[in-house]
């Protein structure tokens, strides 16, 4: 890994990197399937809760809780565990949480396009 980052915004690459055995090529397909499934997903879920859609909440959140946790994206997946959190306890006071999401995908997006530069092999 001494060619990589142990970090960059949003993405703990030392953590992903260990539980992925160390497959630098792994976690970058990761990226680009999390770039090609999930971009959207903070969009959707603040949709869906403007809609009061908890089911759509708690679907989208939950997917999107287990990609960030399994890239190691540190600040998307703190905001998921929290809203997880909340709507479990049928708490629908999300709305510190959501507003955070916007700027949490945008960091773990940006970081993902410049991991996918770094050498694989």
């Amino acid at each position: 890994m001494s060619d990589w980052p142990e970090t960059l915004p949003g993405l703990n690459i030392k953590q992903a990197l260990s539980q992925l055995g160390g497959k630098k090529a792994l976690y970058v397909r990761l990226l680009g399937m999390f770039e090609g499934s999930h971009a959207e997903d903070g969009n959707r879920i603040i949709e869906a809760a403007k809609q009061e859609d908890w089911d759509a909440v708690h679907d989208i959140n939950h997917a999107l809780k287990g990609v960030s946790g399994n890239l190691a994206a540190d600040e998307l997946f703190a905001l998921c565990s929290a809203i997880d959190h909340k709507i479990k306890d049928g708490n629908h006071d999300i709305s510190q949480e959501l507003a955070g999401i916007p700027h949490a995908m945008d960091t773990l997006l940006a970081s993902a396009a410049q991991a996918k530069e770094l050498p694989v092999d």
